[in-house]
Parts: structure tokens; sequence; C-alpha cells
């Protein structure tokens, strides 16, 4: 890697995922149960971030029966910017059924609501009621949850960073214990000098026995998102084989609850 600045959301420009080998490694095992206890509450920014940041702990969740929830903030109309109106209109469409597909193929059965907020809105003009909506539409899907997973609130992308942010607040109001998830951070963050607190990080090894199994379930969930992760039109990928090499790796890693 060069010094130059990272584009935190450009997949092609960041940190490769055997750069992270040793800090992954370097981890705990989580110690808590895992997957945590229920009802479980996943905010996900954009379809398929659910699935990259903790696909097979929800895995797990729903095979150990717990309750699990999932809010949608976006549709993630905007992975395609060259799209016209009516393009990414279908998109939607497309990208709901791939949520379907990935989670029929991950075993992950949930409780899913979307708010469809702009994707991207976050960072606009209208992020006060972009962050309003959400708190309206997260609010009573907290009702009775003891775990949230939240994106982590500095991950680098607005929407994320503006869901971590909200879920947080909210959740500390109600007594819910807060787990967040990395997803770019991976990209932009530097491996020898860290942003990520990783001194409250933990684990979940998906390496053998049933681990290996959901490891094996999340990589199908991944593959169902066909739009984001094969070539089409002429273009690349929206989540290049190196991207996604970071979700690839026998483990998920968690900021548990601390500063």
């Amino acid at each position: 890697m060069t010094g130059d600045p990272i584009d935190p959301i450009d997949p092609e420009a960041g940190r490769s995922a055997d750069e992270w080998d040793a800090v992954v490694a370097g981890l705990p095992v989580v110690s808590d149960p895992w997957p945590p206890r229920g009802p479980v509450v996943l905010v996900a920014p954009h379809p398929d971030d659910e699935l990259l940041g903790a696909g097979a702990t929800l895995a797990a969740a729903c095979d150990a029966g717990t309750e699990v929830r999932v809010v949608a903030a976006t549709d993630g109309e905007m992975s395609h910017p060259h799209l016209s109106d009516d393009g990414r209109a279908a998109l939607v469409v497309r990208r709901l059924a791939e949520t379907a597909d990935a989670y029929a193929a991950a075993g992950i059965r949930a409780d899913r609501v979307r708010l469809s907020l702009p994707d991207g809105g976050a960072a606009g003009r209208e992020a006060d009621r972009w962050e309003a909506d959400l708190a309206e539409g997260l609010a009573p899907m907290l009702d009775g949850a003891a775990t949230c997973l939240v994106p982590w609130a500095h991950d680098g992308h607005p929407d994320h960073d503006a869901c971590g942010r909200m879920a947080r607040r909210l959740c500390a109001d109600r007594g819910i214990s807060v787990v967040e998830y990395p997803v770019w951070s991976w990209n932009w963050d530097d491996p020898a000098s860290p942003r990520i607190p990783f001194h409250r990080a933990a684990r979940f090894d998906l390496a053998g026995g049933d681990a290996g199994d959901l490891h094996v379930r999340k990589q199908a969930g991944l593959a169902a998102y066909a739009s984001q992760v094969q070539p089409e039109d002429g273009n690349r990928p929206v989540l290049p084989v190196a991207f996604l090499a970071h979700f690839a790796r026998p483990a998920e890693v968690f900021l548990l609850p601390g500063a």
C-alpha cells in the first residue's frame, strides 16, 4: 500500500484481506454465549450488509431458535450509479429477490422490515430527516430486544455511520446491548495502526464442525447477491472478489459493548 489516502468506499482502492490476517488471528474468541441471546435486532444500511457483517451469526441464531429481526434502512438503489430511474426501480425489486434467496441459502429466518430510506441519504441535505425516519422505523423493532447488531459508527460509509449512531442512541435509552460489526472499515483502516477499537473486539470462529457449515452457508448467501458480486453490462462487480475476501475469512469480527 502507498501512503495515499484511501477512499473509504472504493472497494478497489483499499486494503487486502490478508493484511488483516494477523490482527484477526490475535483477537480473542467471543466468550459470551454466541450467537447472542434474543430477540436479536440487526440494522442493515443496505441489502447484503447483514450477510457481510454477520451472516453466520444470524444463521446460528436461527438454528438456535432465536428470534431475529432485521431493519433494512435502504433498498440499495444507488449501488449502480449509471442506471436510469427506471433501472434503479428494477434494481430494488431484484435486490429484494436476491435478499430472499440469500436468506434461504444461509438458513436465516428473520422478520425483515424495509424502511426504504434514500440510499446515500445520510450524507445529503436531508440527513437529519433521514436519521429521524431511521429512528422512527427502528424504535418499534427494538421492543423486547436483548441485543442489537449495528454497523460500527465510524465505519466510513455515511449510511453505515448514521445507522450505528442512531441504533446506539436508541439502545442506550432502552438498556439493549449493542454489538457492532465493521464492513467498510476493513477497506480503509490501517492494520499497523488501526482506528477500529480492537481492544473490545472478539471473533466468532467459523472453522470445523457446525461452525464450518455456517461459513459455507454464509458464502452461499453472499453469492445470491448476483447484482453486487458479478460483473454486468460491461461494468465490474459492485463488490469485487478482493473486497469480498474480507468476508470469506473463517471468522466474523464484532466490537463488544464498551467505550
